[in-house]
């Protein structure tokens, strides 16, 4: 999936998921004031049931698996998939009970407490996302083909905001549990998440070091697209003395 072709079913996604978080809510009070079923008691229920309880969540994860689908896509054409598409839907993963409380209520976008508990991994997610719809397929400047400094930060804070999404989210013990039919796994991971959040916190308990390591990662990725951060090409005067010596 080229750039351009990206960036519009990104936007396509971003626009069903604020469809559904904004709009819906103001269509199903549109809907009962147009109806009149509010003058009979339970007389709405079904206008109810069918917009919020199938249409609205039949929206929002529509919204998700495009923005999740069209990534990977990206990815695979930036032949990136090996490395990048297990951490992408690690971040994905992290980010959705976020984006699922968001969606049923979008005021609480506007609070701070609310801002301030935003996962880690949906800015890393966001950030990397922007560099993926920005990066060119010119065929002559890979993607992340930078100096290797520049893509061991990228790799190894891709690597810390993984084990911070899953160390930092409450839900992962339950849904790994009922997914695999396991109760002792939600056991195990109930238990080894505080020590995974002391040992990415460096023991603060604050997430101030999950911040600066993301100031790192968006550092990386500008870097990377500077002209003098891509790998060098071989010269054509260093070509034909090869072939040749052929």
């Amino acid at each position: 999936m080229f750039a351009g072709r990206y960036l519009w079913w990104m936007l396509m996604g971003i626009g069903i998921f604020m469809f559904a978080a904004l709009s819906l809510d103001y269509i199903t009070w549109l809907t009962i004031q147009l109806s009149g079923c509010g003058d009979m008691s339970g007389a709405c229920e079904p206008v109810l049931r069918l917009i919020s309880g199938v249409l609205k969540p039949a929206c929002i994860w529509t919204a998700i698996g495009v923005l999740f689908t069209a990534t990977l896509l990206r990815l695979h054409t930036l032949s990136l998939i090996w490395f990048w598409g297990p951490i992408v839907a690690v971040w994905f993963v992290a980010s959705t009970p976020i984006l699922l409380f968001v969606a049923a209520d979008a005021a609480a976008l506007t609070q701070p407490s609310t801002l301030a508990a935003l996962p880690v991994a949906l800015l890393f997610l966001a950030a990397f996302v922007a560099y993926l719809t920005f990066v060119l397929d010119d065929g002559d400047l890979l993607p992340l083909a930078v100096s290797v400094p520049l893509r061991l930060t990228l790799r190894l804070t891709a690597v810390y905001c993984a084990l911070a999404g899953l160390a930092f989210m409450p839900e992962l013990s339950r849904i790994a549990g009922t997914l695999l039919d396991m109760p002792a796994l939600s056991v195990i991971i109930a238990l080894a998440q505080p020590y995974l959040q002391t040992v990415l916190t460096l023991g603060t308990g604050s997430m101030a070091p999950a911040y600066a390591v993301l100031a790192a990662f968006i550092a990386a990725l500008a870097a990377s697209l500077l002209p003098h951060a891509a790998a060098p090409q071989p010269s054509r005067s260093t070509i034909m003395p090869r072939r040749l010596r052929r």
